[in-house]
């Protein structure tokens, strides 16, 4: 489905043409005013990063710098798979493209969103550069420059519009990215981090820990502090997606891809927009509401894969079912602004949603939890963990802020090591 015919109608039309001023009017007051405050994309590092270099389309630089006219478009990505009949074991893909320029509460309403296409399924895309290959032609055209008419100036002028950030859960951004993702020996998509095989599990799984002073066995295994990973750059990752895919044989490239993480040139990498992997993001929705306040629930409560019996975070079954009974009646006295009523933890968490979790988490959680666990720390590592996140969750974020969330996180992750004894800290 079409990108630039539907950014050609929007600009064409007044009303819309008005929103997309946000950028260039509203939030650069916002700036002068408050300065060395977060409120938007447009404070990021990366956008202001782009801002006095010139555009480059196949290696070839033109006149004009990123974001050097009002008028300039800042896109986001996204795909995600979703089944859509009941048998959950076939999916599709939706690309979805977002548009920053209009006012921040507007970004991801669903009016405002723009479907340019589906993977069909049933499976998952094993090569999606084949999908994604007419979204990344229009997006070529439109660094260069597409004719349009503005409704606001009532003349015409040369569109521009940028793709400058991608996002989604772990196993859509390691697809769009060309990385093999979390079960590789170099599974993480920021830094370079390798993974171990824990020489007494049978089933060989990968774990990527900080320390490995809990696993003496295990030889010339390097020591990772959380505040000085080894993070990737751009550069060094597009030389080595470039490696992996000049090597002659097959067996070589294996060697490379197992090495590095990295399967092959991503084809996104044609937008020098972009860069590797700054640009690419796991979503708050995946990692936190799904992922991580999910594991621990599934933690507290006994239910982990099975390896939680006799370990001291583990709640008492019938504690567990009293903290049930209470998150769900406790919404019931919640006005319905904050987020809708909450299904019982204790019966069956596949009812929940990201923004059930999210309620429950933040509002319901720190205090039904209070002198539950068998040992203190447990209930004081879950409440540090919710000061990040409403941290996080701020429309405004200082530096100070930013500063305390990345120190948080860091404080946070080494408790969790802590708190969690091995070999069950994946």
């Amino acid at each position: 489905m079409p990108l630039i015919p539907r950014l050609c109608m929007l600009v064409s039309n007044c009303t819309y043409a008005t929103c997309l001023q946000y950028h260039a009017d509203e939030h650069a007051k916002t700036c002068m005013c408050t300065p060395g405050t977060t409120t938007d994309i447009f404070d990021g590092l990366h956008y202001c990063s782009l801002l006095g270099e010139c555009v480059v389309v196949r290696d070839q630089t033109l006149t004009h710098h990123y974001f050097s006219d009002h008028h300039d478009i800042a896109l986001g990505f996204t795909t995600n798979g979703f089944a859509p009949f009941k048998k959950w074991k076939h999916t599709m893909w939706i690309l979805l493209i977002f548009n920053y320029n209009l006012p921040p509460d507007k970004h991801f309403q669903r009016d405002n969103i723009l479907c340019v296409g589906i993977i069909p399924g049933p499976k998952k895309p094993w090569n999606a550069d084949l999908f994604i290959h007419l979204l990344v032609q229009e997006l070529l055209k439109l660094a260069i420059g597409v004719p349009i008419y503005d409704a606001l100036s009532s003349c015409c002028f040369a569109l521009h519009a940028y793709l400058i950030t991608a996002f989604g859960d772990i196993p859509a951004i390691s697809m769009i990215m060309c990385m093999k993702g979390y079960n590789s020996l170099c599974p993480c998509q920021m830094c370079e981090i390798q993974g171990i095989h824990i020489l007494n599990l049978q089933n060989r799984m990968l774990y990527v820990p900080l320390s490995c002073h809990n696993y003496p066995e295990l030889t010339n295994v390097v020591k990772y502090h959380p505040e000085r990973l080894p993070l990737r750059l751009h550069d060094s990752f597009m030389v080595q997606a470039n490696a992996v895919e000049s090597v002659p044989t097959e067996v070589q490239q294996e060697k490379l891809v197992k090495a590095y993480g990295i399967k092959g040139v991503p084809l996104l990498s044609a937008l020098r927009s972009l860069r590797f992997p700054q640009s690419f993001l796991y979503d708050f929705m995946h990692l936190i509401w799904e992922n991580l306040i999910l594991n621990l629930v599934l933690f507290w409560s006994g239910h982990y894969k099975g390896m939680d019996e006799g370990q001291p975070y583990v709640l008492n079954p019938d504690i567990w079912q009293v903290i049930g009974a209470m998150s769900a009646e406790a919404t019931k006295m919640m006005p319905s602004s904050f987020g809708a009523a909450i299904p019982n933890p204790a019966k069956d968490c596949s009812y929940f949603t990201s923004s059930t979790w999210s309620v429950w988490s933040l509002f319901i959680a720190p205090t039904i939890l209070q002198n539950r666990f068998p040992e203190e720390h447990y209930y004081k590592h879950f409440c540090s963990l919710v000061g990040i996140l409403n941290l996080c969750l701020q429309l405004e974020i200082s530096k100070k802020d930013i500063n305390n969330i990345e120190l948080g996180i860091h404080k946070w992750v080494v408790d969790y090591k802590q708190c969690i004894p091995p070999p069950f800290r994946f």
